[in-house]
């Protein structure tokens, strides 16, 4: 470790730092890959804790047999130039998850846990380095017929900052869950998540980002992946995705789900998509919410939307469930049994400018383990030629929608359609088209 006197570039302000650096050895290639570097790179973060960087020297891999915590940083680079490895073997996680027992969502174990303010994880631009190699193949394949996941399962990465950036972060077949952003004014820019399954098993609940924070904005993404690309959730407020392309099995850009927790007010607000291409997906645009939920999301717009063979382009629901559970994920709620007494309310949502092609041939994806699949469920007379679904729960929950240059086509070359429940004309005077089931005519 050593301590140098210079202009931090992680910095955001004019001051001169004494920055301490420390530079994480490893152990992998003396020990032909099988060695744990866990201890050295927990040490290497309780010694350079503040004012300081962290290197992952370029090319050299670290086994992180264990789960890394560090959750009193100020002001750290973690630069992010070597490649880590989690263990391989799917018995090994799965005894320290169980031993954690952090065994709900909400109480999860991460494999990395990064908090405190101005934190910059800095990857690099050469797609040969700073990946994260979890081995979630075997995981996906290791999933039983009809399961929803291979139990006891980690999530991969909290990041809990404020003015901070998350900067080249790539991610190789994640187990599931890839980042949750928390915090205020974090820039993310350049992600590649690979969670694409090879043999045809499905990566269920590989979330690319699952935000809760404000002013955040995240640029330039590649995610293929088996669930939301991006989910923001309850409290996320001035957030932006933008650029870049999502695909696999994608789940889309969501809001949601919200209205978990029936006692809890959901909060939403100002969220923008924009400049994104979804290839192969089941979902592009996608708001989900629970009946018996409560809350408010406000000024959300997709804007500029390319799509390539995806089965909802845009799609509006506030039945969603969890297939598979009777414990909602995020907040205390039940799945079943909800009493359907009141909805989150959606005001001021634009889609505008959708180009591409929905799938008709073979909609969906390999995550249905139900009949009829929990993502056709609910939906009267389905063609899948839908370019668009909006099923607001009452005639009120959803207020000032506008549709706007949808030019979206079934593969089957048939006239694009269109299901949509209780939009009302006089709660959506400039909706687009007229909110009846059947052909979609904009208006």
């Amino acid at each position: 470790m050593a301590a140098v006197r210079l202009r931090s570039k992680f910095d955001r302000s004019p001051t001169l730092l004494y920055i301490k650096i420390c530079v994480i050895p490893s152990k992998y290639k003396l020990s032909n890959g099988t060695a744990d570097d866990s201890a050295t790179v927990a040490s290497a973060f309780a010694k350079c804790s503040a004012n300081a960087i962290i290197k992952f020297s370029e090319g050299v891999d670290y086994n992180i047999f264990n789960p890394i915590s560090a959750t009193n940083l100020s002001n750290v680079g973690i630069q992010m130039q070597g490649n880590l490895h989690l263990p391989r073997d799917i018995a090994t996680i799965q005894a320290i998850v169980n031993a954690s027992n952090a065994l709900t969502y909400s109480t999860s174990l991460y494999w990395f846990k990064f908090a405190g303010p101005s934190i910059d994880f800095i990857g690099t631009g050469d797609v040969t380095n700073g990946w994260i190699n979890s081995y979630g193949q075997a995981w996906w394949d290791a999933n039983l017929v009809n399961g929803t996941g291979t139990a006891a399962r980690p999530h991969l990465m909290s990041f809990n900052t404020t003015n901070g950036s998350l900067q080249h972060f790539k991610s190789r077949k994640p187990i599931a869950w890839n980042v949750q952003l928390i915090g205020n004014n974090i820039t993310v820019r350049d992600t590649i998540i690979d969670a694409f399954s090879t043999t045809g098993s499905f990566p269920f609940n590989t979330d690319g980002f699952d935000v809760t924070g404000t002013s955040i904005a995240i640029t330039n993404s590649v995610i293929f992946n088996g669930d939301d690309a991006i989910a923001v959730q309850s409290g996320s407020h001035n957030v932006l995705f933008q650029g870049g392309t999502i695909g696999y099995q994608t789940h889309g850009m969501s809001i949601g789900s919200l209205g978990q927790d029936q006692a809890a007010y959901a909060n939403v607000s100002n969220i923008t998509f924009a400049d994104i291409t979804a290839i192969n997906g089941v979902y592009a645009a996608r708001f989900k919410s629970w009946q018996g939920g409560q809350g408010l999301a406000q000024n959300i717009s997709w804007r500029r939307i390319r799509t390539y063979n995806v089965s909802f382009p845009i799609f509006v629901t506030q039945s969603y469930t969890n297939q598979g559970s009777a414990q909602t994920q995020l907040e205390n709620g039940t799945v079943t049994g909800r009493p359907n007494n009141s909805s989150v309310v959606m005001r001021d949502f634009v889609w505008e400018d959708f180009t591409g092609t929905i799938n008709t041939f073979q909609p969906g994806d390999r995550s249905c383990v139900s009949d009829p699949c929990w993502y056709d469920v609910g939906l009267p007379d389905l063609k899948h030629t839908e370019a668009v679904i909006i099923e607001c729960n009452t005639n009120a929950s959803c207020q000032n929608f506008q549709l706007k240059g949808i030019q979206l086509i079934p593969q089957s070359l048939e006239p694009p359609t269109v299901i949509c429940m209780n939009a009302t004309a006089a709660l959506n005077p400039r909706l687009g088209f007229d909110c009846l089931n059947g052909t979609f005519v904009p208006t």
